[in-house]
């Protein structure tokens, strides 16, 4: 007759069996791994903006140093001996303006600057009388130097025209937007050491 062991303590016990697959187990991250997944691609992209950023200042630095293509206008005085002299005596810089070369072919009497951004500051002597120079327009001195702003009919125009109106020859100096008033007070200081002051003479309103 078959006999039946009911006491369970006479059983084996395994235990509790681990029933999921060795390679499922999540295995820790290592912190120093995150910390080099975060950090390389920062390193990666400041490297990146530095070369963009270096370039950039190449580019801009060589083009501060560009000659300027200046265009012949009218100027029956530009060859006199007042603007060879001037032009001789201008400075190496008019405010944050440093001076360069002109394309050729350059036209007398004039010389070029170029700012920091390399927008040019043109200066030109020996031209006639500006058109809307005349009895009754306002002028403003600026270290001894009395100066017409010449407007330009074109709105869309953002630089402004300044001419010395006191000296023996008109002396222009063509200024881009947000030059300041370094150029013209260095200007200014060249006109008063180089040519005799006279009265201005604006053409009367007809």
């Amino acid at each position: 007759m078959a006999t039946t062991d009911s006491d369970p303590g006479n059983r084996y016990d395994a235990g509790p069996r681990d029933t999921a697959d060795s390679t499922e187990r999540a295995v820790p991250v290592s912190t120093i791994v995150v910390v080099l997944a975060v950090v390389i691609p920062l390193v990666l992209l400041a490297v990146v903006l530095v070369m963009v950023r270096s370039v950039g200042d190449q580019v801009t630095e060589a083009a501060v140093s560009e000659p300027v293509a200046v265009v012949p206008i009218p100027s029956p005085g530009a060859g006199s001996e007042e603007c060879a002299a001037l032009v001789a005596a201008l400075p190496e810089a008019l405010g944050d303006a440093v001076r360069v070369a002109l394309a050729e072919p350059a036209p007398e009497g004039t010389a070029a600057y170029r700012m920091p951004n390399a927008e040019p500051v043109i200066v030109r002597c020996g031209l006639p009388a500006p058109p809307s120079f005349t009895v009754g327009v306002a002028l403003q001195e600026v270290n001894r130097v009395q100066w017409f702003n010449e407007p330009d009919p074109d709105p869309a125009v953002t630089a402004s025209t300044w001419v010395a109106v006191d000296r023996p020859q008109f002396v222009a100096v063509t200024l881009p937007e947000d030059s300041g008033t370094g150029p013209i007070q260095d200007l200014s200081d060249a006109l008063s050491e180089t040519l005799e002051a006279v009265e201005p003479a604006p053409a009367p309103i007809r």
